[in-house]
C-alpha cells in the first residue's frame, strides 16, 4: 500500500514537471535566440561551440574599453529592452482590463449585496431603537405620575 502510494505521487510529480517544462520551454527557447543575438552583436562568434573563457574573450577584444563595451551593450540590448517594454505594458494593460471586468463581474454586484443587508440592518437596529426609547420614555412618564409629588 505504502509502495503505491509512493509511485503515485512519483507519477504525479513527473507529471507536474513536465507541464511546468512544456510552459517554460518556448520562454527558455525565446531566451536563448535573443541572449545569442546580444552575444553576436557585442562580438561573439557563436557559430560553433566555445567555452564561457573563450566567449568572454572574445567580447573583451572587440570591446577594449568600458565605454566601448557599454555603447555596443546599449545597441545590442535596444530592440530586446523595446520588446519587453512593449510585452510588460501589453501585460499590464490585459491584466488591468481582467481585473476590472472580475470587478464588475463578480467583486460589485458582492459588494452591492453587503451594502444593502447592511443598510438593511442598520434600518433594522434604528427601528428597535426608537420603539425601545419611546417605550422607556412612557415607561419614565408613567413612574413620575405615580410617584408622590411633595
Amino acid at each position: 500500500m505504502n509502495q503505491q502510494t509512493l509511485k503515485q505521487r512519483l507519477e504525479s510529480v513527473q507529471a507536474a514537471s513536465k507541464r511546468l517544462e512544456e510552459q517554460l520551454r518556448p520562454g527558455f527557447d525565446r531566451a536563448s535566440v535573443e541572449l545569442k543575438k546580444v552575444l553576436q552583436e557585442l562580438g561573439a562568434d557563436l557559430s560553433e561551440p566555445h567555452s564561457m573563457a573563450e566567449v568572454v574573450s572574445q567580447i573583451r577584444s572587440r570591446n577594449p574599453s568600458l565605454r566601448a563595451f557599454a555603447l555596443h551593450l546599449d545597441a545590442a540590448t535596444y530592440d530586446l529592452r523595446k520588446k519587453l517594454w512593449w510585452d510588460a505594458n501589453m501585460m499590464t494593460a490585459y491584466v488591468t482590463d481582467k481585473a476590472g471586468k472580475t470587478y464588475q463581474a463578480d467583486v460589485r454586484p458582492r459588494l452591492a449585496q453587503a451594502r444593502s443587508r447592511a443598510e438593511a440592518e442598520a434600518r433594522k437596529v434604528m427601528v428597535q431603537f426608537r420603539e425601545l426609547t419611546a417605550r422607556r420614555a412612557g415607561a419614565d412618564e408613567a413612574s413620575t405620575e405615580d410617584r408622590p409629588q411633595n
